[in-house]
């Protein structure tokens, strides 16, 4: 049996090794950006139109800063005139739905602060959505978010739900409003707006009145027949939405640089958990000791999903594309806190290799990509929401 001294001792070794093995992945990283010819600015990138990005900060809500970013792009695209929405609107009502299912389920339904595109158009198609200025999601005297406590105490309440065996859905959503309340305050029932009155779901009609069964998720995994609608299979996919469209990695990646040369932007779900990704130079690629660029294809993308190398751990939103010295680089923008470490202040340049072996699957309206439209089967709808009972 093993001694705790030398329990102690190989334990300080290992974290000496990976220490080490972090350091020099990073000067590897920093000598090879230091050699990349890398899109200069922004504006390099013919941007689509969007709102300045914002740092979500202390928070695990990435899938609404994102989602809701692709719909302001997508209503001025659409001729509608662009409103600053409401971020925190959509995570209110989650949780909301969250607490519903966990009771329903006897406790077995995933709660927790992560989720993903489908759940934003979900919440907003069931119970409208709100300008921001009108419902900040947080107190007029913090600059920033932080969920910490929120968090904390959302997961004490549903536990102790679990632990007593108290399954009244009623008083248990009871219980996460209140929370919800004290941390965010209440969504307004009614509000002005330029003038008008309006509810949620009245400016939901009358303002950001999108096609919301136009658009689709669209995947590329080897565990699921290609051509065909899918499971996502990752954790914050609580409601096992199965509208994910499966294609191959070269007709996943080329539709994804089409849409965006066609004028569209998409949002993206991905890992940022990569060495790559170093947000000083604002920069995200696959470095040269991981995988050659010629080496990235689908059985590379699966066994780092099967290995939990790959993980739905980001959303984004993809704004701009171009080419430079005959490689791919993505205008993304980011509301991850290492995307303000830079010069580009809530922005990526990502490379198309990063995009080929992190992004697990991408938002986006149909008529971006007709080529992938044309291998649904007929009769099939694309939309991607599941409505909440």
């Amino acid at each position: 049996m093993y001694s705790g001294k030398w329990f102690v001792q190989m334990s300080m070794i290992l974290l000496l090794f990976s220490g080490l093995r972090s350091q020099w992945q990073e000067v590897a990283v920093e000598q090879e950006i230091a050699g990349m010819d890398v899109p200069a600015q922004v504006e390099m990138f013919n941007p689509r139109f969007h709102f300045p990005p914002v740092n979500q900060d202390t928070t695990s809500i990435c899938w609404s800063f994102s989602t809701i970013s692709f719909i302001e792009t997508e209503m001025y695209r659409l001729g509608l005139p662009p409103v600053k929405l409401a971020v925190v609107y959509p995570v209110y009502y989650t949780f909301i739905e969250k607490a519903r299912a966990f009771v329903r389920s006897k406790g077995t339904s995933r709660f927790e602060p992560g989720d993903l595109f489908s759940s934003v158009y979900e919440i907003v198609n069931k119970y409208g959505i709100v300008p921001e200025s009108v419902y900040r999601g947080r107190s007029e005297t913090r600059k920033t978010y932080n969920h910490d406590s929120l968090y904390a105490e959302l997961k004490t309440c549903m536990a102790s739900v679990k632990k007593e065996a108290e399954w009244d859905e009623a008083k248990a959503v009871t219980r996460v409003s209140d929370i919800l309340n004290r941390h965010l305050g209440s969504p307004p029932s009614t509000f002005e707006y330029e003038g008008k009155s309006y509810t949620p779901v009245s400016f939901l009609n009358e303002r950001v009145k999108l096609p919301w069964h136009d658009y689709l998720v669209v995947t590329s995994f080897i565990y699921a027949p290609y051509d065909s609608f899918c499971v996502l299979k990752v954790p914050d996919n609580w409601r096992n939405n199965e509208k994910y469209f499966n294609v191959t990695l070269p007709v996943f990646y080329q539709n994804l640089v089409t849409a965006l040369k066609k004028g569209y932007s998409v949002a993206i779900d991905g890992d940022i958990g990569e060495p790559g990704r170093y947000g000083i130079s604002d920069v995200a690629f696959i470095p040269s000791f991981d995988i050659a660029p010629g080496d990235i294809d689908q059985t590379a993308r699966e066994y780092r999903f099967d290995k939990g190398l790959t993980t739905d751990d980001h959303l984004m939103h993809i704004v701009g594309f171009t080419r430079k010295d005959s490689l791919d680089w993505f205008l993304v923008k980011d509301s991850w806190r290492d995307a303000w470490e830079g010069e580009q202040k809530g922005y990526f340049f990502y490379r198309g290799d990063f995009v080929k072996l992190k992004v697990l699957a991408y938002l986006v309206h149909r008529d971006a990509v007709p080529d992938i439209v044309a291998r649904i089967p007929e009769g099939l709808s694309i939309s991607i929401m599941k409505p909440f009972p």
